[in-house]
């Protein structure tokens, strides 16, 4: 890196180097690690021209800002797919300005990628004020300067920090103004495309119906294509990124045709929720409607490249709400599991409703389990075997029979972990235990570590 770029005013697009090498002193935070959400040219294209290092920085400071945003903008979250395309537009658009700052090519590189500009379309889709988009991106400009501000102090003795601060902040402002130009017109254009959509009014009346609002049911069916009155069995669907064969749309809506026919649903409703993400509704009946995850796994082959969540059967537009709610939350608990293609929410209820507070859930935890709570394969082990134990009303043969191995060993390993245990849990009921170890085994498997 000889310096970094800064656009000459007025110039249509020329650049100038300017000196500083801060973006080399650019260090992540070892204890928190950042996973990548971008695409993974995006992501190649901007290790090789900033460094490993780097992008880890960058990643990081784009998950802060999205936490900020979604704190201070909170129209910016409501499911998991939408704080991951939060996060996607962050972690594209602070990669794009680092680039840009580092480079040494005389063409300015594109001030949007493709992901920041799906981002957008989604948001004017989502119905968000253009106003509140652009707070975000105030909000995440701040942030980026306080964070470079930080590295330059860091590295540059005080008596010159102004003069390496200057050349940066008048690069972020000229890249945050483009960017939000860009941003704008992209907005106003999909969302008057939107409007005048079909998909768009399919889309408000299932807005109303998962807000708990009153809807005509005649007209809602009428518009939705879609009996309310039946009982209900919703999925949220995602593409897990593995697959490339096909489109992430049209394999999202193959996948949920199949589960339809799977299910023998008598009415189907499929609705795109973000880029990467379509929400289902299926009408069963009979044994498919108490029992239609164990009727999917037993009949339905898993989709490549698709992971789906599904919610509680339930009955009539409340019921519609009721369900959807509930594959939200499992999707939630599985977003970064690879154990299945296909999450319950009847498996994972308890570990839901303990973990929607993931702060508290954490100090339950370690609270309730002490040392056993502690990282490492050999606890892990120790904690799932009492877990089991527990579940299985403490018998050695049943628990043995779950976890394929010898009584003893259960005898062995739930004595050991009991040794671990504070004495105030130890002497305690086993009602507090058990959700500790519920928790615990929800995040082992990947399935909530951040909440």
């Amino acid at each position: 890196m000889s310096g970094l770029l800064a656009r000459l005013p007025g110039d249509g697009g020329t650049y100038r180097v300017v000196t500083g090498q801060w973006i080399q002193w650019l260090r992540p935070d070892p204890d928190r690690p950042s996973e990548s959400v971008v695409s993974a040219a995006e992501l190649a294209a901007a290790r090789t021209e900033l460094g490993p290092a780097q992008v880890e920085w960058a990643l990081q400071s784009a998950d802060a800002i999205a936490e900020d945003v979604l704190r201070k903008v909170p129209e910016h979250g409501g499911s998991p797919a939408a704080v991951t395309t939060l996060r996607r537009v962050a972690q594209s658009t602070v990669l794009t300005g680092l680039r840009l700052m580092a480079s040494d090519f005389k063409e300015p590189i594109s001030t949007l990628s493709e992901d920041a500009l799906e981002g957008c379309r989604e948001f004017a889709r989502r119905g968000i004020p253009l106003e509140l988009i652009l707070r975000g991106v105030r909000l995440g400009h701040a942030r980026l300067v306080h964070g470079m501000a930080l590295a330059v102090e860091a590295h540059v003795e005080a008596d010159q920090r102004m003069a390496e601060m200057r050349p940066i902040e008048e690069l972020l402002f000229t890249y945050v103004d483009v960017h939000s130009s860009v941003m704008a017109e992209e907005y106003i254009a999909e969302r008057d495309r939107w409007r005048g959509s079909d998909e768009a009014a399919r889309r408000a009346v299932v807005d109303e119906l998962l807000a708990g609002r009153p809807v005509d049911q005649e007209t809602a069916a009428s518009r939705l294509r879609y009996d309310l009155s039946r009982t209900h069995v919703a999925a949220v669907l995602w593409g897990d990124d593995t697959a490339t064969a096909a489109p992430a749309a049209e394999r999202l809506y193959h996948a949920a045709s199949s589960m339809a026919r799977a299910l023998e649903a008598s009415r189907t409703l499929i609705i795109p929720a973000h880029a990467n993400s379509v929400w289902a509704w299926f009408a069963v009946t009979g044994e498919n409607a108490e029992h239609p995850v164990r009727h999917l796994r037993s009949s339905l082959p898993e989709p490549t490249g698709v992971r789906a969540a599904l919610g509680p059967p339930a009955p009539g537009p409340r019921g519609m709400r009721r369900s959807h709610l509930g594959a939200l939350q499992a999707q939630r608990m599985a977003l970064h599991s690879t154990d299945s293609c296909l999450c319950d929410y009847q498996d994972i209820r308890l570990a839901a409703l303990v973990t929607a507070d993931s702060e508290h859930a954490r100090w339950f935890v370690q609270e309730v389990l002490g040392p056993l709570a502690s990282e490492g394969a050999r606890l892990r082990e120790l904690r799932e075997t009492l877990r089991v134990y527990l579940a299985e009303e403490r018998s050695l043969r049943t628990a043995a029979e779950r976890l394929h191995i010898a009584r003893n060993t259960v005898t062995y390993r739930v004595k050991r972990a009991e040794e671990l245990l504070p004495a105030p849990t130890a002497a305690g009921g086993s009602l507090e235990l058990r959700v500790a170890l519920e928790i615990a085994a929800a995040w082992e498997n990947g399935t909530s570590a951040s909440g």
